[in-house]
């Protein structure tokens, strides 16, 4: 297969009504009832901080992790918030909704597997952690925003574990002998790949199009236009691209399946990738080394 780009954000829509039910049968795991009705007071014409509040504190283990959350280096807060309502009013409400769906989602997967899932969930926080930095240093997106991506990037994966008991081989095949992304692997094995499956669950969890749509396409696969370059969409892909090289470094280990496509890919976005994460490296180490 060559080593084309991808279009971040083609023209239509990619999660059809087909593939929602196709997600379904696989068993992507359904929103959570806390964030389907902290979602739902949001949306009202004015939300009421202490319902939605409430809905968070009645969930002690939620609400506990949320201060804790908030009050960590992460988002560098001046003041600390000893509330959660004092949290919403700090992160506003678009922004505590990514960073309460971010938190609810590991829980959500069957604990099958634990070793592998362990291994999984261990690599994707530490990624999104980086991509939350670089999204903020180069300017790319809000750091919540870019959490929340990398967070639920590769989320199919675990579905397709918890569904499928050879996917754990076809992934390693794929990669193994060079034969092509595995999200092609997938789509012949499966009939959907790993990034539609995680876009499709980002979006029934109410995550908005600047999360779930670069998700769909988070692996390159044809010619990036000048359309694209501009798109945040591609940013955001390039950018998670940045954070697994160097996370992938720190651990010693290769590079992912189809390099020079993805090099060419961020290249073409951010400007040449290995120099602008370069200058960075120190501040990635001291990331990971507190995670």
């Amino acid at each position: 297969m060559p080593d084309t780009l991808a279009p971040a954000h083609p023209a239509t829509d990619p999660i059809t009504p087909e593939l929602e039910r196709l997600a379904r049968d696989i068993g992507i795991p359904p929103c959570p009832a806390v964030l389907e009705d902290f979602i739902a007071e949001t949306r009202h014409e004015e939300p009421d901080l202490l319902r939605v509040s409430h809905l968070i504190g009645k969930d002690v283990a939620l609400a506990a992790t949320v201060l804790k959350t908030v009050n960590s280096p992460f988002y560098g807060l001046r003041t600390r918030v000893r509330t959660i309502r004092d949290a919403l009013t700090v992160l506003g409400l678009a922004s505590a909704t990514r960073l309460i769906s971010g938190l609810l989602l590991r829980d959500a997967f069957p604990k099958a597997d634990r070793a592998a899932m362990e291994q999984f969930w261990d690599a994707s926080s530490k990624i999104a952690l980086i991509t939350a930095y670089l999204a903020r240093e180069l300017e790319v997106a809000d750091i919540d925003q870019a959490h929340t991506f990398g967070l639920f990037r590769d989320c199919g994966i675990p579905a397709l574990m918890g569904r499928f008991p050879d996917y754990r081989r076809l992934a390693g095949d794929a990669i193994a002998d060079g034969g092509g992304p595995v999200v092609v692997r997938e789509r012949e094995r499966f009939g959907v790949d790993h990034a539609l499956l995680g876009a499709t669950l980002a979006h029934t969890w109410h995550l908005d199009e600047s999360v779930w749509m670069p998700i769909a396409h988070h692996h390159p696969a044809r010619e990036v236009s000048s359309a694209d370059v501009e798109d945040p969409c591609a940013k955001l892909v390039a950018v998670s691209l940045l954070a697994e090289w160097a996370w992938r470094a720190a651990r010693q280990m290769p590079l992912p399946e189809n390099p020079r496509a993805e090099e060419a890919f961020v290249a073409a976005v951010l400007g040449a990738g290995q120099e602008r994460l370069a200058p960075l490296r120190a501040d990635v180490t001291r990331i990971l080394a507190a995670a």
